[in-house]
């Protein structure tokens, strides 16, 4: 029987309930899961063999997919599209969105791992170089670092210091965040009871933001604000990445256990203080006693002795 080749992805691995650590990898992901495409996943954590430097490298009937428009070309011939139903107007209003949130929420999301010095340091350093394996994890955060700034100082070039660019970029990102949420509103999707390109698109950005354990978090903050998007985030990661939710959700359930057995104090253990002054009390009693039953005894000396 004939089978159609699948769709081959090198991704980097999952964390927090999200299908992957990295957003262009959750885009891919959530793109495949939304059309039912066959896809073989191969969490790899290695983007030695990425002609970018990058991952996910994504490949259908061995060709490389290098983007998102030949991703949605090739699916599209294979009559796999999360857009059906929409409406000319609807697919304009589709892209228009997407556009705004390329333009708004990439910049925050590189800016808030990798530009803010307290993040970078103790979370997406140490997050890629723990998914890295030697010698790579030494070479390609820093080279991921240095990207990112990049970007960010070319798009925010009219700008003097980085106070100021990540003033104007979380200002813009809030500003796409509330537009999304009032977007969204009460429904499942943003187009209704099926999900499209603009909710995995979306949600590769948002997913992070939300549940990413940055150090220092002001755009969370915000979106913990945003009731629907944060149903919205949950929904699609319980509904399309299930597994991933569910070990999240039992490691989460393991962290409590072990810090309610770490929170269990012995008895002996709950007044240091007073455990001292009792084991005081006990060796002065038996001292007390020792004297008294005779064993310990203090010799008289005389004073002939003495003057001897």
């Amino acid at each position: 029987m004939f089978k159609f080749p699948q769709l081959e992805v090198e991704s980097w691995k999952g964390d927090w309930g999200l299908p992957s650590i990295d957003y262009k990898c959750i885009e891919v992901l959530a793109f495949a899961r939304f059309t039912n495409a066959p896809i073989n996943i191969n969490l790899s954590n290695n983007p030695f063999k990425s002609t970018t430097g990058h991952l996910p490298i994504v490949s259908y009937n061995k060709r490389l997919l290098l983007n998102r428009d030949s991703l949605i070309e090739c699916l599209d011939k294979q009559n796999l599209t999360p857009n059906f139903g929409l409406s000319g107007l609807q697919l304009a209003e589709e892209h228009a969105v997407i556009s705004m949130i390329d333009a708004q929420l990439e910049p925050a999301l590189l800016f808030a791992w990798w530009m803010d010095e307290t993040n970078c340091l103790n979370f997406t350093r140490p997050l890629y170089r723990n998914a890295l394996k030697f010698p790579f994890n030494w070479y390609y955060p820093s080279a991921y670092e240095r990207a990112a700034k990049q970007k960010i100082y070319t798009l925010y070039n009219h700008l003097d210091s980085d106070n100021d660019i990540m003033t104007e970029i979380y200002a813009e990102a809030i500003k796409c965040m509330n537009g999304l949420e009032n977007r969204l509103g009460n429904n499942f999707y943003f187009f209704g009871s099926h999900p499209t390109l603009l909710d995995a698109v979306a949600y590769s950005y948002l997913g992070p933001l939300l549940k990413a354990p940055l150090i220092d978090n002001k755009l969370q903050s915000h979106l913990t604000t945003c009731k629907n998007l944060c149903m919205w985030i949950d929904r699609i990661t319980r509904e399309y990445f299930k597994i991933d939710w569910q070990a999240h959700k039992c490691n989460e359930r393991k962290k409590i256990e072990e810090s309610k057995q770490m929170n269990i104090i012995p008895w002996y253990k709950k007044d240091e203080t007073k455990n001292v002054f009792i084991g005081l009390f006990t060796i002065i009693t038996m001292v007390i006693y020792s004297f008294k039953i005779g064993l310990i005894s203090v010799s008289e000396i005389s004073d002939e002795e003495d003057e001897d």
